[in-house]
């Protein structure tokens, strides 16, 4: 496929997702360029020597609005749309990997946007608690039909689109607007990035693609994950011609999580170690173990950083007050 490329989304806590998500993408798609888009100051030159990976950060983005107010958790992955190094593009977030071909969804002679089919209804409920506040969005743009739309909205970690599909400036416009309605569209991008593609295909300036194509972890029980994404000794078993995006967009898949099907991430993050490293079973597996815990610090970390600014603080200052 000429002038396509995949972009993973990451930062410092889910790089050592990204890693397994790049070397899904390698074990699947073969040798499809990658572009990490980076948000953060974090060496990612493990990646850049293992799969020879581009690199966005904020030292080398274009546009300075973008590197400005387009980094941070909900906004950095629309840099995309105008740093694409191509013209044709998938985006993947970090805490997901390929499972099968995907490229056979990239048709970009016919979309624009080729994006996940929701499997299920959305009510009045579901639409205000993960996209947007209904109220607010009837109030400020009274033209968008969002009924006309409400199950098609899909969850943002993957989408396939074309570079400049959207006008900057309008971008530029929905930042402002978030930030003097920070509760009108939930979920970081996922509710404005819906809004801002439907109301594109509201006004017959996008072409727009659905197919059932991102499998959310979270919905789905322990025993359907290891039906539908069976691991070998080899490695992925996938069947016929299934090809998905596997997508952990709740509990993370760490090496001794309980809570999720973890062994296609990990399978994925271990190719990664041998591909970059030469790393196999222990020295591998300890390396992982490394990885995990210092994600374990930095989640709890960051937990007690907000157990004591919401609750430990408050509690001093009264009795000191």
């Amino acid at each position: 496929m000429e002038d396509f490329g995949v972009i993973v989304a990451c930062c410092d806590q889910d790089y050592l997702f990204a890693k397994g998500c790049c070397a899904s993408i390698r074990h699947f798609l073969g040798d499809v360029p990658i572009c990490l888009l980076v948000d953060g100051t974090f060496s990612v030159s493990d990646l850049e020597k293992a799969y020879n990976v581009r690199v966005i950060n904020h030292l080398n983005v274009k546009h300075q609005v973008l590197r400005q107010r387009s980094f941070g958790w909900g906004k950095t992955k629309m840099i995309a749309f105008w740093e694409s190094p191509w013209q044709n593009f998938l985006v993947l977030d970090a805490d997901t990997i390929v499972w099968g071909n995907l490229l056979k969804f990239a048709n970009f002679e016919k979309f624009d946007f080729i994006i996940d089919r929701p499997c299920y209804e959305y009510s009045d409920e579901a639409v205000a608690e993960f996209f947007f506040d209904l109220p607010g969005i009837e109030q400020h743009y009274p033209n968008f039909p969002w009924q006309k739309y409400r199950n098609n909205y899909f969850c943002t970690g993957c989408f396939f689109a074309k570079r400049d599909v959207f006008n900057l400036d309008d971008y530029i416009a929905i930042l402002d607007f978030v930030e003097k309605y920070p509760k009108v569209f939930k979920y970081g991008e996922m509710g404005f990035l819906n809004f801002m593609i439907f109301r594109g295909v509201d006004e017959g300036k996008i072409r727009l693609g659905q197919e059932d194509w991102q499998f959310l972890v979270p919905d789905f029980p322990l025993e359907a994950l290891q039906k539908r994404f069976p691991m070998t000794a080899a490695g992925p078993a996938v069947q016929g011609e299934d090809a998905t995006v596997i997508h952990w967009c709740g509990p993370k898949p760490m090496l001794a999580s309980s809570q999720v099907y973890a062994e296609p991430m990990s399978f994925c993050r271990r190719k990664f170690q041998q591909d970059a490293w030469g790393k196999s079973g222990l020295s591998a597996e300890l390396s992982l173990q490394v990885e995990d815990f210092y994600r374990y610090l930095y989640v709890y970390k960051n937990k007690f950083r907000r157990l004591y600014k919401n609750k430990v603080l408050p509690y001093l200052q009264g009795k000191m007050g």
